[in-house]
């Protein structure tokens, strides 16, 4: 609770005294952001708990009328506030989610694809096909500080999950992950497919770290026999 909180406390910190800025990439992608009136926002995931709040407050600034921000179920309170809704592990959510979005005329949802477990998942993509929403790339830099809009796409019929993906993810791979992007994923193996990092040396990382703790573990042994 004290991290989550610490965490989000970093986040406001960021957002209101370090000049987060939003904007679009372009004038067309903003007058086509303004003139979408169902959204699937996605973002590449790098840094728990504080892409969420980024992207939230980016789409409140952004004019979005009560966004709400998808997030894993293993996330706690205080993060679950009302903007968030929380994916379940029993399954089902994303039929039940395209039955209640059917009945609105707008919304704006977002979602990061990876859910922090590296590989993308399919759930953005059927949504906006169902439900006929945009696809809209959110770049989030933590570099120089921005959410960027960077495109909107339309959903079509015959462009496949893995085109869609790969048309994503190369578009937000120009935007600076997040500083404890690499220890994640050395350590957790958290993160987003997005950021390309060479395994081999990830692994070794991995095993260096191993072999460290078990001698660290076997010389406090010694020492208090």
């Amino acid at each position: 609770m004290i991290i989550i909180q610490l965490c989000i406390f970093i986040t406001v910190i960021n957002i209101h005294m370090l000049d987060w800025r939003f904007s679009y990439s372009s004038e067309i992608v903003k007058i086509d952001f303004i003139n979408a009136p169902r959204k699937i926002c996605i973002a590449a995931h790098s840094t728990p708990y504080i892409d969420g709040i980024v992207i939230y407050n980016a789409l409140q600034y952004l004019g979005q009328e009560n966004p709400i921000i998808y997030v894993s179920s293993y996330c706690i309170s205080p993060y679950l506030v009302n903007w968030c809704m929380a994916i379940p592990t029993t399954g089902g959510f994303i039929k039940s989610e395209c039955v209640a979005l059917e009945k609105m005329t707008t919304f704006c949802r977002a979602i990061f694809p990876s859910g922090g477990n590296v590989r993308w998942k399919t759930g953005f993509y059927i949504l906006a096909n169902i439900l006929g929403a945009k696809i809209v790339i959110l770049g989030i830099d933590y570099k120089s500080r921005r959410v960027i809009v960077d495109s909107v796409l339309d959903t079509l019929p015959g462009l496949l999950f893995e085109e869609t993906k790969q048309i994503c993810i190369t578009r937000l791979r120009k935007y600076e992950a997040g500083p404890f992007c690499y220890l994640l994923r050395v350590l957790f193996n958290y993160g987003c497919e997005t950021y390309m990092f060479d395994m081999k040396t990830i692994w070794i990382l991995r095993l260096y770290i191993i072999v460290g703790f078990v001698y660290c573990i076997s010389v406090k042994i010694k020492y208090y026999t």
